[in-house]
């Protein structure tokens, strides 16, 4: 996600109060590109990439924990870089 999202958008994830405010423009790109049509293993694979813990995979639950788990790393990486 690193490579693929702008700048502003970054900024607009570590931002966000309510991570809900994706649903409809990042979270649906994460649904249709790395969550519909994909096995459970593959499912499974990508949620521990992302430090999710799920004992079932809902592709809306899914994309919006993906989605916390990148603003964590935002902060961790910006509170890093600022030192």
């Amino acid at each position: 996600m690193d490579e693929m999202l702008s700048e502003a958008d970054k900024k607009a994830i570590e931002e966000a109060k309510d991570i809900i405010e994706f649903h409809f423009t990042i979270g649906l790109w994460i649904r249709n590109n790395w969550l519909y049509d994909r096995s459970e293993e593959e499912l499974e694979s990508l949620s521990k990439a992302f430090g999710v813990d799920m004992p079932f995979f809902e592709a809306d639950d899914l994309s919006s924990e993906i989605l916390e788990a990148y603003k964590k790393h935002l902060k961790r990486t910006n509170k890093t870089c600022a030192k």
